[in-house]
């Protein structure tokens, strides 16, 4: 994938301490009472920097001096901080990797300078954007500090990764247009409450995390095209968005339109068949080629657009994370409003013969988007040139006992995509050339 910048919550991502937030919190409310202030009026201090900013305004005291006291509490508890057990090689990683990082805190900048500094972390991040560096209504959950931290960066949205412990982070991460990471395992550093936010990717801890950097840096996505002029750019112009030219790899399948001269036109990389091999002859080419460069994912995405890059990483996130080594991107399971009935029946034909040879049922067998390990991906053998692959593709992955998900994604047609595919004749085909092949 085409990252060039990671940026990490503190607390609870890279470094957590004994001390909870909660604790912070109740010493916070006490010096409150102490200056005479009422319970009323503290209330339950969540989150703590907004609510000394309401109690202000209210009682017409000093921020600054309300403020200071936080600042106080929050230096003395990094005191004690430490980095947790998987953070320096992760920042380690990407460094070597040419990537940019960035924390972004709602901690305030005294406190996250001085756990980095601690922990030999300072000068493994390029920028620190604490909570003073933005306006109140600016802070996560709201984009402003990761919009900030990637103007500081010079990195577009689509090129960042956003890492973190709570909801917050990924809330923002989702304003701001990036993608997002959860480490769910680490308790040390937790804010004092939770949000709810669904991440593009989760993991335990920052040794995992780093795995999954490994995984993502290494996807290949193969694309295998056969006559698509009309859709082919626009294909390629929404993969570049998450994908490096050079991941991107377009099987051209003889056509005689501009398919491969617009392919090249994009900077991806262009395997050309001088004969019309089929869907199989084509998925067989671009895997054999991603494994060759060494490739951790392989994703397949068809070239006549009605796959969505969203539903791609979708697809991706159970592979990726290492749940699952083969993962079908599902339209029976997804919105399959745009998916015309007599598609659906062809599908279902396709999907009770392959689960006869497989020994185990997908609901949309005849899926284009896949996504596979390096090893399951390595113990395939493609022997169906035509549609047959799709359902081959789901024996193979079964016999060599690869762990196979489903993931829904959305059908998305178009008048031009519904002409393309599997219909009710051609699904019959398909299960004949399917049994002959098999039985041979």
């Amino acid at each position: 994938m085409d990252v060039k910048a990671v940026v990490f919550d503190l607390d609870g991502t890279l470094i957590g301490a004994p001390q909870p937030f909660s604790e912070i919190k109740e010493e916070l409310r006490k010096r409150l009472l102490g200056m005479g202030l009422g319970e009323e009026l503290i209330g339950d201090l969540t989150p703590m920097y907004e609510s000394l900013i309401r109690i202000s305004k209210e009682t017409g005291m000093s921020f600054e001096e309300l403020h200071s006291i936080q600042v106080e509490l929050e230096v003395e508890r990094m005191k004690e901080s430490y980095a947790f057990e998987g953070t320096r090689e992760v920042l380690g990683f990407l460094r070597k990797r040419g990537i940019k990082t960035a924390v972004v805190t709602r901690s305030c900048r005294k406190a996250a300078l001085y756990a980095l500094e601690k922990n030999g972390l300072a000068e493994m991040i390029d920028a620190v954007i604490a909570r003073e560096d933005v306006p109140p209504d600016q802070l996560k959950p709201n984009p402003g500090q990761l919009l900030h931290a990637m103007e500081a960066l010079g990195v577009e949205a689509s090129k960042t990764i956003a890492v973190g412990d709570h909801g917050y982070d990924i809330i923002s991460a989702g304003k701001a247009g990036a993608l997002s990471i959860l480490v769910s395992g680490h308790e040390s550093g937790r804010m004092s409450f939770s949000v709810e936010a669904e991440p593009n990717f989760e993991v335990e801890t920052m040794k995992d995390l780093l795995r999954l950097l490994q995984r993502l840096l290494s996807t290949y996505v193969v694309v295998p095209a056969y006559n698509e002029e009309k859709t082919i750019g626009k294909v390629l112009d929404d993969l570049l968005r998450y994908f490096r030219r050079d991941e991107v790899v377009v099987v051209d399948d003889g056509s005689k339109d501009g398919t491969e001269e617009i392919a090249r036109s994009r900077g991806v990389h262009v395997l050309t068949h001088l004969v019309n091999r089929g869907l199989g002859g084509a998925l067989g080419t671009g895997i054999a080629y991603a494994l060759r460069r060494g490739a951790e994912l392989i994703l397949t995405f068809d070239a006549d657009g009605q796959h969505l890059i969203e539903d791609a990483i979708r697809v991706m996130r159970p592979v990726a994370e290492g749940r699952a080594d083969f993962a079908v991107g599902s339209r029976l399971k997804g919105d399959v409003s745009q998916m015309p009935l007599v598609k659906r029946f062809g599908n279902a034909v396709l999907d009770v013969v392959t689960a006869l040879f497989a020994g185990k049922y997908v609901s949309d067998s005849q899926s284009g988007l896949r996504c596979f390990s390096r090893d399951c991906a390595g113990k395939i053998r493609i022997t169906c040139d035509r549609y047959a692959v799709s359902s081959e593709i789901i024996i193979e992955a079964s016999k060599a006992g690869c762990r196979i998900v489903e993931v829904p994604i959305r059908a998305v047609y178009s008048e031009y995509s519904m002409k393309k595919g599997t219909n009710v004749f051609e699904g019959l085909k398909i299960a004949l050339n399917l049994l002959f092949d098999k039985l041979r």
